[in-house]
């Protein structure tokens, strides 16, 4: 008896041509990815060899003050000298990697509070006080603005650049809490989870195979949406002042945007606020783009609308029946079409 083959590839081939008809039917999805795409290659490659995107340092001077944009400048130079394209794609790697660790850090802090407020929530049980203690906790924090609270921790920590990364990540965690306690109360009443239960099946393996599973779609597609909102809220305490200063050894996005629109600059070298302006804004609509486009590609019920409307609406194609045993046409076939040169 030949072995059958496997059927992963199979199933791994379904699984790209179901998601890239999800993109075709979606273009600002698909454009979301390959934003994305490029800027985290573009992030790996200022780590790895900066020299091949970036032709100057944070803090060398170029010789050419306050010009405007040109071809060996993109985007212009400042009044010190600095080619402000090469700080707006050196400081692309601290923005992108604060806004995914302090989501990262979040999600897992967050998410893991938020399961076990969640699933082990059971009236006269111990989970249901370690669920009360968590939810009074995250409703404390969550009773202040996050951006103020991160101010103020920040001011008592001292400026910097981790400093205020703890900060943020400190008011971040109780957003994803009441997000995965939420889902998993949804889920842990659903009829198979019961099913899961009255056959015997442990706690901790309901809660990894059946509950965990359901949430990784909504908790990516939050996670996605979420790394622009850290960025822009980085780059609102660095554009006050209390993150990171320029001119430094390490450009930011906000502390570029303070020091140039400071001094009545921004009227007369608009450029200078424009770059960096324009670096924050493409860095978000991505992530947002990229989140809408997994929110579509991860919700089964989406999904199969957007393929039900790229498939074809054409009928299938006729074909002949095979003549019954008894010589007649099976019923509902269609005759074969007459051909005098099969006579004789």
């Amino acid at each position: 008896m030949a072995a059958t083959p496997p059927r992963a590839p199979a199933q791994f081939r379904e699984s790209l041509g179901t998601f890239w008809r999800v993109l075709r039917a979606n273009p600002l999805s698909f454009l979301g990815f390959l934003m994305v795409a490029i800027i985290c290659l573009t992030a790996l490659i200022i780590l790895v060899a900066p020299h091949l995107l970036v032709p100057y340092g944070p803090q060398v001077n170029t010789g050419s003050y306050s010009r405007g944009p040109s071809w060996k400048h993109l985007f212009g130079t400042d009044g010190n000298g600095f080619d402000i394209y090469s700080n707006v794609m050196l400081a692309l790697p601290l923005d992108l990697g604060i806004g995914v660790g302090i989501a990262g850090a979040a999600l897992l802090a967050g998410g893991g509070l938020g399961l076990i407020a969640g699933f082990y929530d059971r009236p006269g049980t111990f989970g249901a006080a370690v669920s009360l203690t968590i939810m009074r906790l995250t409703d404390i924090f969550l009773s202040f603005p996050s951006l103020i609270l991160a101010l103020a921790i920040t001011r008592a920590l001292g400026i910097g650049v981790w400093e205020t990364v703890f900060a943020i990540g400190l008011t971040w965690w109780p957003f994803y809490v009441r997000l995965v306690r939420g889902e998993v109360l949804a889920i842990k009443h659903l009829p198979y989870v019961t099913a899961a239960r009255a056959a015997g099946v442990r706690e901790n393996r309901i809660l990894l195979r059946h509950v965990v599973r359901n949430l990784l779609e909504p908790i990516i597609v939050y996670f996605t949406l979420d790394i622009g909102t850290v960025l822009v809220t980085y780059s609102t305490i660095g554009f006050i002042g209390v993150a990171s200063k320029y001119p430094g050894p390490q450009p930011e996005w906000g502390a570029m945007l303070a020091y140039y629109q400071g001094g009545g600059l921004i009227n007369t070298y608009p450029w200078e606020v424009f770059a960096p302006g324009l670096a924050i804004f493409i860095t978000v609509l991505a992530f947002s783009l990229l989140g809408d486009g997994l929110r579509d590609i991860l919700d089964p019920r989406t999904r199969r609308a957007f393929v039900r409307s790229t498939a074809s609406h054409d009928p299938p194609p006729e074909t002949p029946a095979l003549p019954s045993a008894g010589g007649g046409a099976a019923p509902g076939a269609v005759a074969a079409p007459f051909d005098p040169g099969g006579l004789g």
